[in-house]
């Protein structure tokens, strides 16, 4: 399975479509590369595949419900950690872009 039949995240942050085509990228190159498998539904391809998107799908899902929680508190103490640091991030350019790499991918 491959999109969103293969894994569900949270539409807050938007990245249910880059999970997708990280799917379709990741299919694609193995099936690019499979060699002597002549089968492209073998256990073998699916295996690999389902390797390599692991990972990156685990992450997102990670950050994701990570957000809903944070964003979705009703402490108030949790709420002006929540801005602070915002606010922080907001200001440190390079500690911003490391934090939106994964995104990007």
């Amino acid at each position: 399975l491959v999109g969103d039949a293969a894994h569900g995240v949270h539409p807050l942050a938007g990245q249910g479509v880059n999970l997708g085509f990280g799917d379709a990228a990741a299919l694609c190159s193995i099936l690019a590369a499979r060699g002597a498998v002549r089968d492209p539904g073998s256990s073998l391809l699916l295996q690999r595949y389902a390797r390599r998107r692991l990972e990156p799908v685990l992450a997102m899902q990670g950050v994701t419900d990570g957000l809903v929680r944070l964003f979705g508190s009703r402490s108030p103490w949790i709420g002006a950690l929540r801005n602070r640091g915002m606010s922080l991030v907001g200001t440190l350019g390079p500690v911003k872009r490391l934090l939106a790499q994964p995104a990007l991918r």
